[in-house]
């Protein structure tokens, strides 16, 4: 009989402890409006440090509950991709292609003269 207070006890104990750990931890919100929020921010850190503004176009595309989300930096042909992390804080755009490659100018041997 003691043996089986002492196990009503820890478990009312242990469903107690957990309990106020679950009601205490604040939830993450992953929903779509805290993906735009970041957007947001990170346009606005952007457009903050060019002096032209619009010039990102975003892209997203969803397909059986998969989403991808791309955005251009039409000045620089920069293309990102934004990586879905577990929570909305651990998202991120990376960038997947380095846009406009600038040639070098040719070599004065390669180019032709034309004299007259």
């Amino acid at each position: 009989m003691k043996r089986y207070a002492w196990g009503l006890l820890t478990g009312a104990l242990l469903i107690a402890c957990f309990m106020v750990v679950t009601a205490t931890a604040s939830p993450q919100d992953d929903s779509i409006k805290v993906y735009l929020g970041q957007l947001e921010q990170f346009l606005r850190d952007e457009m903050s440090r060019s002096t032209t503004a619009g010039r990102f176009q975003l892209q997203s595309f969803n397909i059986d509950r998969t989403h991808w989300h791309y955005m251009m930096d039409t000045a620089t042909g920069k293309l990102y991709r934004m990586e879905l992390g577990r929570t909305p804080d651990r998202s991120q755009w990376t960038l997947m292609a380095q846009g406009l490659i600038e040639e070098p100018p040719p070599a004065e041997a390669e180019t032709e003269t034309v004299e007259n």
